[in-house]
């Protein structure tokens, strides 16, 4: 028999395709919040303030879930970089970049995959807390002392910027690589 052998569990499909629309909405609206065009999808602003609470709701529980999990679960030893990770990274951008042929096969997540996961992780958490102090009366009379409100509106777009990098990158390797493991995130199986 041809067995195929599972990548992804349901619940890791389920909680991507909560979070995979989830960061697209708050990259368009945060855009529009940021610089109010149509080109955005939006008419209105509060209608695009909307749209970023309830995402910003659905990632960071989806992300949470997701966090707990792989806890419970034992997979976020998969996920997370260590030095055998931080080794492999030349010889993986080498392929890459198109300056080696030679492909080398990992387990489930390339390095890539981990270092991306990973600081995503830290990239929301900063635009959690910047969110929150830009949005929040009490929090905004909090960061007076540190320059105001400026410096954590670039702080927050900047993040904002590496996020939306991030999905571009998770991207074209995903588009770039294995049909099956494509396949997997939809089917759970490679």
């Amino acid at each position: 028999m041809n067995w195929k052998k599972q990548r992804h569990s349901g619940t890791v499909r389920l909680l991507h395709w909560v979070y995979a629309p989830a960061v697209l909405a708050l990259i368009f609206s945060g855009l529009y919040i940021h610089s109010p065009s149509r080109a955005f999808g939006f008419k209105r602003m509060d209608s695009a303030r909307k749209t970023h609470a309830v995402a910003q709701f659905l990632l960071l529980n989806s992300y949470l879930a997701r966090v707990c999990y792989g806890m419970k679960d034992k997979n976020y030893k998969e996920i997370i970089p260590n030095r055998k990770t931080l080794k492999a990274i030349p010889e993986f951008l080498k392929y890459e970049f198109f300056l080696s042929e030679k492909k080398k096969e990992y387990p489930k997540y390339n390095p890539g995959q981990k270092i991306l996961i990973t600081s995503l992780a830290g990239l929301i958490l900063v635009q959690m807390i910047t969110g929150m102090a830009l949005y929040f009366k009490p929090l905004q009379r909090a960061v007076k002392p540190v320059g105001g409100l400026n410096p954590v509106r670039w702080l927050h777009y900047l993040a904002a910027l590496m996020t939306a990098s991030s999905v571009s990158v998770h991207l074209y390797f995903t588009l770039t690589n294995s049909l099956k493991k494509l396949k997997s995130i939809f089917t759970g199986y490679a």
